[in-house]
This record gives C-alpha cells, sequence and structure tokens, in this order.
C-alpha cells in the first residue's frame, strides 16, 4: 500500500530546488567515417541539461552537478546512442560516434506511455515522422505527411472541410494532440488541420487502436500526439518556402535564442493559394477554395537549475477563406491558446504540471457591411493537470496523474446558445519488465464527467522480445463522451431541412483487441499487426419518422465492427538505397445495416524508394512514392456500386542541401490523375513544385 501512496504523495508536495556550480562535459560526435556530425542533440537523462553539436560537432555542457549520468545522442539519420558515464571532475571528454541509419528503433517517444521510452521497446507499435523527412520530400502539412506516411490513414474533404479516417474509424475517434494537449474548434469531429504549423514541429508520432486509458475521450481509433521542438542553441535560425500552381505558396521560419537559464523560439507560418475548381460545368463550389492564413507560436524554455524547468507558451492563427459565391460574406477562423508547463527532476522520478487554454473562434465577414465581423461560434477548452513519472526500480516504472478538463461552446445552432461541460480524471499505468524479454504494461483511467457521472476504461499491452523479433499484443477499452454539438444542436438549414441534438445521448464505448510481430533489423524493419475494434452506442444522425418537416436527429442507433491488417516494411537495398511499403486491409460495416462505414476504404497502401548520399557538406536526396488507394463508400448509386474510384497517386521529390541551403523540387501527381468524381482526390492534376530550405547556423 506504502508503494502506491507514495508516488501520489509526491504528487502533491514538490522538493525544494538545488543550485550546484558543479563541473562540466563535452566531446564531439562523429559518424562512422569519422566525419563530424552538426546538429545532434546531446541531453542529460533525468535533468534539464541539453545542448547541440557545432560545425566540428563539438558540444559541452557546464554547471553539472557530478555524479552519474545517462548521456542520450541523437540526431535523424543516425541510431540514437545513449552511454552511461560518471561526471565526477571538473572537466570531463566524452566522444561519440554514430551508425547511420534510416531506422532509428533507439529513438524516444512518449505517446504510448506518456514517459520515455524507446521505440523498440513500445508494447504498441508506433510511427514516427520527422518535421526534416516531411521538409526534405516538399510536405507542407501534417495530414498530407500522415496520409502518405501511415498506412491506414486517409483523407477526403468535403467542400471546404477535410476529414479523416484512421483503421476504419472517423475523425471524431481519432485524438489529435500538441505536445499532449487537446485542440480546440472540431467540426463534426474534425479539427482545423491546416493550424498546424509546420515549421514548429519536431516530430509526429502515431498510435493507432483504443487508447481511452491514458488520454479519455475521442482515443477509441488512435492518438497522434504533434511534437513540438525544443530550444537547444544560443541561436539558430531557419526560414523555408514552397511553391507550386495556382500560387500555393506556403513559407514559414523560426528564431531561437538562449542564453543562461533562459530559452526562446518565435516560429510562424504563411500560406495561400488563388484555388481552382475541377469541376466548374456542374457546380458552383471551387474543388480548392482560396484561401490565406498565418500563425505565430511563441515558446519560453526556463530551466533555473538542473532539476526544474518551465515551459510558458502561445500560438496565435487567423485563416480567412475566399468568397467565390454570390454571397456577400465570406468565413474567418481565429484560434489563440496559450499554455504553462513544468518539471521537477529529484532523484530518478519527475514531476510534471500543465495548465492548457485554446479557444477556436469563427466568424462571418459582412463584405457589405465594411466587413464586419459576426461571431457564428466558439469553442472554449482549458486543462489542469499533473503527473508523476516514478522509476521505482530498474524494472519497474509508475506514472500517475490528475486531470481536470472543461469546455465551453458557444454556437448560434446551439439551442440556447451557451453549452458547457467538465471532466475529472485519474489515471494510473505501470510498466514492468520480467527479465530480459518481457515487458508489461497496465493502466487505468477513472474520470467523472458533469453529464455522464463515472466511466472506467482499463488497458493492458504486453511485448516479447526474442532475438531480432518482437511480439506485441494489447487489449482495452475505450470511450467517447458526446460531443456538446450532438447534444444541443439545432441547424435550420433555410427552411428545407432540420438538424437537432438529442440530451438523451449516451457516451460510446468500444472493445478493442491487437496483436502483432516485428522483425528488427539495422538494414530491415518489417512488421504485421492484426486488430479488432467494436463500437458500441454509435452516435449518428437519422431521419426522424412521422414528421412534417425534414429532421435529423443524432441517436444511439447502432453498433459497428472494425477488423483489420497492417503491414509496414522497410528494407536496405545497398547503402543509401532504401525501399519502404505500407499496407492497410480494414474490414468495417455497421452491424444494424450490414453496409461499410461511411466514407471508408478497404484497401490502402504506398510504396517509396529512397536515395540518399552524404559528403561532408553536400548531401542529395531523392524519393518516389506512390500513393495507393481503394474504392471509398460514401453512398450506393442506382447501379449498384460507390460513387469514389480507386487510384494510385505518384510523386517525385528531389532534393539537394550544400552547407546551408537546401533546395527541393519535384512533380506531383506524375501520371496528370484527375477524378472529379472522388471526394477524397481532388488534385487538379499534374503539379510541379520547388522548395528552399536556408539555415541561417548556430552561433555559439
Amino acid at each position: 500500500m506504502l508503494r502506491i501512496l507514495k508516488p501520489v504523495i509526491f504528487l502533491l508536495f514538490i522538493p525544494s530546488i538545488a543550485f550546484s556550480q558543479g563541473v562540466s562535459i563535452s566531446g564531439h560526435v562523429t559518424g562512422t567515417d569519422s566525419s563530424p556530425v552538426t546538429g545532434a542533440t546531446i541531453t542529460l537523462k533525468g535533468t534539464t541539461f541539453g545542448t547541440v553539436t557545432d560545425k566540428k560537432g563539438f558540444y559541452k555542457m557546464n554547471k553539472i552537478k557530478p555524479g552519474t549520468y545517462t548521456l542520450r545522442v541523437s540526431f535523424l539519420g543516425f541510431e540514437t546512442l545513449e552511454r552511461s558515464v560518471a561526471i565526477l571532475k571538473e572537466n570531463n571528454h566524452v566522444d561519440f560516434s554514430l551508425n547511420e541509419s534510416n531506422i532509428d528503433l533507439n529513438e524516444v517517444v512518449v505517446t504510448g506511455t506518456k514517459s520515455e521510452k524507446a521505440l523498440k521497446n513500445v508494447p504498441v507499435i508506433t510511427q514516427v515522422i520527422s518535421a526534416r523527412k516531411m521538409l526534405e520530400l516538399g510536405i507542407t502539412n501534417v495530414t498530407d505527411a500522415l496520409q502518405n506516411m501511415v498506412p491506414g490513414f486517409n483523407v477526403s474533404h468535403f467542400g471546404t472541410l477535410t476529414s479523416v479516417t484512421l483503421q476504419g474509424m472517423d475523425a471524431k475517434y481519432v485524438l489529435f494532440l500538441i505536445d499532449g494537449e487537446r485542440i480546440a474548434g472540431e467540426v463534426n469531429g474534425d479539427i482545423d488541420y491546416s493550424m498546424l504549423n509546420l515549421e514548429n514541429i519536431d516530430r509526429i508520432e502515431v498510435i493507432k487502436g483504443a487508447s481511452s486509458s491514458l488520454y479519455g475521450s475521442n482515443a477509441i481509433g488512435g492518438v497522434i500526439n504533434i511534437i513540438t521542438k525544443k530550444i537547444d542553441d544560443p541561436f539558430d535560425a531557419k526560414f523555408y518556402s514552397r511553391y507550386s500552381k495556382y500560387n500555393e505558396l506556403y513559407s514559414g521560419g523560426s528564431v531561437g535564442l538562449k542564453q543562461g537559464i533562459i530559452g526562446s523560439r518565435t516560429s510562424f507560418n504563411l500560406s495561400h493559394t488563388d484555388g481552382y475548381d475541377i469541376t466548374p460545368e456542374t457546380s458552383h463550389d471551387w474543388t480548392q477554395n482560396p484561401y490565406s492564413s498565418f500563425s505565430i507560436s511563441q515558446k519560453f524554455e526556463i530551466t533555473p537549475s538542473s532539476r526544474l524547468s518551465i515551459v510558458p507558451y502561445f500560438t496565435y492563427y487567423q485563416f480567412e477563406r475566399g468568397n467565390v459565391s454570390a454571397r456577400p460574406a465570406h468565413d474567418l477562423y481565429i484560434d489563440l491558446n496559450a499554455g504553462l508547463k513544468g518539471q521537477y527532476y529529484f532523484e530518478k522520478n519527475s514531476i510534471d504540471f500543465s495548465y492548457y487554454r485554446d479557444r477556436y473562434n469563427t466568424y462571418d465577414v459582412l463584405e457589405l457591411l465594411n466587413n464586419k465581423r459576426d461571431t457564428a461560434s466558439y469553442d472554449f477548452i482549458q486543462t489542469v493537470r499533473t503527473q508523476g513519472n516514478f522509476h521505482l526500480s530498474d524494472k519497474n516504472n509508475l506514472t500517475d496523474g490528475l486531470e481536470y478538463n472543461s469546455e465551453r461552446l458557444f454556437s448560434i445552432r446551439v439551442a440556447g446558445g451557451l453549452k458547457s461541460a467538465g471532466e475529472s480524471v485519474f489515471y494510473v499505468q505501470e510498466d514492468i519488465g520480467f527479465g530480459e524479454h518481457w515487458d508489461l504494461i497496465a493502466g487505468m483511467r477513472v474520470s467523472y464527467h458533469s453529464n455522464y457521472g463515472l466511466n472506467a476504461a482499463p488497458k493492458i499491452s504486453v511485448m516479447f522480445k526474442q532475438g531480432f523479433l518482437n511480439f506485441r499484443a494489447s487489449a482495452g477499452t475505450g470511450f467517447r463522451s458526446p460531443a456538446l454539438k450532438e447534444l444541443y444542436f439545432n441547424f435550420d438549414h433555410f427552411g428545407e431541412f432540420y438538424v437537432i441534438g438529442n440530451p438523451q445521448l449516451k457516451p460510446e464505448s468500444s472493445k478493442y483487441i491487437s496483436g502483432s510481430v516485428e522483425f528488427s533489423k539495422p538494414w530491415n524493419n518489417l512488421s504485421v499487426t492484426v486488430y479488432r475494434n467494436v463500437l458500441s452506442n454509435m452516435i449518428t444522425n437519422r431521419w426522424l419518422p412521422d414528421t412534417v418537416q425534414l429532421i435529423q436527429q443524432y441517436e444511439n442507433v447502432s453498433s459497428a465492427s472494425v477488423n483489420g491488417i497492417d503491414f509496414i516494411s522497410k528494407q536496405k537495398i545497398i547503402n543509401g538505397f532504401w525501399l519502404s511499403a505500407g499496407y492497410s486491409y480494414v474490414h468495417s460495416h455497421d452491424n444494424e445495416t450490414q453496409l461499410q462505414l461511411y466514407g471508408t476504404t478497404k484497401h490502402s497502401g504506398n510504396i517509396a524508394a529512397d536515395y540518399n548520399f552524404r559528403k561532408k557538406d553536400y548531401s542529395f536526396t531523392a524519393q518516389i512514392y506512390c500513393k495507393l488507394m481503394g474504392q471509398k463508400f460514401y453512398e450506393i448509386t442506382t447501379d449498384g456500386t460507390s460513387q469514389d474510384r480507386p487510384y494510385a497517386d505518384w510523386r517525385i521529390t528531389i532534393s539537394q542541401e550544400y552547407k546551408r541551403l537546401r533546395i527541393s523540387t519535384g512533380l506531383d501527381n506524375i501520371f496528370n490523375i484527375v477524378i472529379p468524381q472522388n471526394i477524397d482526390f481532388i488534385s487538379p492534376g499534374r503539379r510541379f513544385f520547388v522548395g528552399m530550405n536556408i539555415d541561417f547556423g548556430k552561433i555559439k
């Protein structure tokens, strides 16, 4: 009992901060050919210390309290290296040599366990997408990166909205996070994906399957966590820009500063397009509306000691849609979020605390009234959390936390205008290793919702490692509380039909099970995953019978079953040349109607061939990529077929870097495929693009 109570007590009492003049450690980081690795990140685990290497591969950290530490060295294109080092004397010197690899199984991830863990040791298969890789390949937004690199993740476009599915589950069952925090402003489960600033992203971590035991509502189908960049350099500045047809421009940049105990990073993003219409003869709605957007993010990192870090931050985002209709008004979206995170280390343990708030506003801009802004809706969420990470032994780590979430929604389409809800949460998870081969993670999340009372979501995952084979299995439950719009929606579509909410809705629940086998070598990584997700009390909107007017209402009317297989492979052919492939089969159906779930496809996949060459200050990267998409189900036509067609979309990218300048060129949709009737494929045809990345360097 004392063993469980001790971490809970530590959540409430943080020890005082200890300062020390300390000692220093320095050294060089090189590759296998003895050339310096510039920009490698070196961190001292269990402390706030961290730095990056300069042009000569040199690093140095000062004012370290004498002791034995684990140093972690990481850089894209190399295997992450960890080493135990005794830092006792005044000046310590330790060099590192990194092995080149496009498969880094030692990379540290956080989403699957809410604590740091090497990718190869996570019991649930986790995919990681680096921001550097996206920029090299000319990818400019998060949804394209996910669709191109994650089998089973698919994107559809409905007029001016973007919608996603993952493993046959639509967006309201997939939880998007930024540094572990929810995002406000969803429409039918989808958030505004264009506000995810690529320049501020370090990596994207993807967990498939039920994750409600750690992340609560909406995590039935999976979690996508966007991790932002840390501040490691005394000074660094970067800028990128990409241009293509239809005046489509994406630009962004960042400036980072670190002096003493204070670090700062400012990043911005600009985007614009004139839009296009691939069906001008049949519709008044453009395929891609013209728009312009802007965002700016500011983060500070304050480290008063080696044990304490404090991170205040905020982001402002604005998206304005061009008007291509006869209506004298257009849409404007503005989001402002801010938060404060902190972490305190003591011995081998740590305490995290955070406060986060996000307000997403939608406006009608009235053009005949001097562009007056008329508020259509706002969504306001806030979260307070404290979490303990306790290293009970070399094979036993305990994570527990307390959390409070609240949401307030105002909309002209919600009965009563303003609605709110709150939720109090306790979660706990234990990670236990048994010998060298077994790892078990078991967790539970218990919440009290202001509308639905108590709910519990358990999950257990196990991993068995034998040589180069890893076997994983997971089982858990998930839940989703009805959205405030589903409860209180009141929409009149010009008197033609109505969509109304239902305050009597019950929460949705799910049962998830999966198993996988992974072959893992430095030159090859291959995994096969099978899964089953059964959803109960599924919420959907149905036409009410026997009514004079056409009325749709949200109801708990059905259950659904999703069964599938995911296959991922990355194979080294020769030095610098890699082949990768992914395939996803999803059999999803509504158990009431026996129809395939709306907006899903049974078959999807991708194929890519990458070539990388690096010599001193020059690097060359080339990729040929193909996205394969099977027929999606939306509605049945008179001949018994779905409207959408399967397709294969090919792209080629060539990227060259010399010192601080990278030029990327490429061709999207090589074979000029245009399918006007497809909702999920809105490409106007073949398009050439050119991009530029400038690294203004790091100054010590």
